[in-house]
């Protein structure tokens, strides 16, 4: 039995109308057709039925499938071409985002957000600066990488909460 989300329903069609239109996703096709990732991907990253799926409140259902293969929301790069092509007008990657938001928050995102996250935290970025890199800087001639106020990140990942967030995934491993 599928459950109904009604707060994502509720949000999503929020997300739909603005002023006097409302945009409604008449499931068309033109994201996944011209998605760059589902054009490389196939059915393994579906912007249209991300759409539907919340739409109809399938939140349950779709943090299943993210279980299961996180590319299916994870996928995307947020290009936002989905958007431009769209004729209703749906900003799809603001769903997308709100859904990846909402996993983030259920500690139901992909172990690498969370350590990337974490990373960043900790260094002030996710891949922090090797002495490879830093030789190659030099040879280029571009000088010594810039220094990351690491203690500047940590605050505002406070301030935001996202401190928080990084712990709840790393309890869900």
């Amino acid at each position: 039995m599928v459950k109904i989300d009604l707060n994502l329903k509720c949000v999503v069609f929020d997300m739909m109308v603005g002023g006097h239109d409302i945009s409604y996703c008449y499931q068309c096709g033109r994201c996944n057709d011209d998605c760059p990732v589902s054009a490389r991907w196939g059915s393994r990253y579906n912007p249209k039925d991300i759409v539907l799926f919340s739409a109809l409140g399938y939140k349950e259902a779709l943090f299943a499938a993210v279980k299961r293969d996180s590319f299916v929301l994870w996928g995307c790069t947020a290009c936002e071409t989905c958007d431009e092509v769209c004729p209703s007008g749906i900003h799809i990657t603001d769903i997308i985002c709100l859904l990846k938001n909402a996993a983030v928050a259920a500690g139901a995102a992909p172990a690498y957000y969370y350590d990337s996250s974490k990373a960043i935290m900790d260094a002030g970025m996710a891949i922090p600066v090797q002495a490879a890199i830093e030789k190659r800087r030099e040879t280029l001639g571009i000088g010594a990488s810039p220094k990351i106020p690491v203690d500047e990140v940590k605050t505002i990942m406070q301030a935001t909460g996202a401190d928080k967030l990084i712990e709840i995934g790393g309890t869900k491993k």
